[in-house]
């Protein structure tokens, strides 16, 4: 069995498991500048609201520097079927303005966002983040990871982690 954690040498937590309702949420960048692939992966659990209009927009920003100005960007992205099905959804692209996540339709699923690398650095961009915002949900339970395949393999990762880099 081929070791399951060689595709991905570097897994940064961005979003501690939390319940967000009614506060826009800004994950940290994380730093691809020597990265070859890159994944976001968000984990809901129960999204509610009184109002079927409360929905979470989910959208990814790059920028040049840590800091600087961001711009949303276009993205690819799967949404997992209900926890204990093994079934995902197509591979959909959606421009800068992102996807949507509904209250009570996207409860206990996961989203899946490729951010690709050579397409940030094509648009001198180096650092990517998530970013979730809403009108007035009364629950939103998630949790946001970064999964970053190495451009040159090391011994021992180059941080990720924004702040980290230089």
């Amino acid at each position: 069995m081929a070791n399951p954690f060689a595709g991905y040498d570097n897994i940064v937590c961005f979003l501690a498991p939390q319940d967000i309702a009614s506060t826009a949420t800004t994950c940290p960048y994380v730093d691809l500048r020597n990265a070859q692939k890159a994944f976001f992966l968000l984990q809901f659990g129960a999204v509610t609201s009184t109002t079927v209009t409360d929905d979470w927009t989910i959208t990814v920003q790059a920028a040049t520097a840590e800091g600087g100005t961001e711009a949303a960007i276009a993205m690819r992205y799967r949404l997992s079927g209900a926890v204990g099905a093994n079934t995902w959804g197509a591979v959909t692209t959606v421009a800068a303005t992102g996807i949507t996540i509904a209250p009570d339709e996207h409860d206990n699923m996961a989203l899946l966002i490729e951010v690709d690398p050579d397409e940030l650095a094509a648009n001198d961009y180096r650092y990517a983040r998530a970013v979730l915002t809403d009108v007035d949900a009364e629950a939103c339970l998630v949790a946001g990871f970064a999964f970053i395949e190495a451009r040159y393999k090391q011994t021992t990762h180059i941080s990720a982690t924004a702040s980290a880099s230089a």
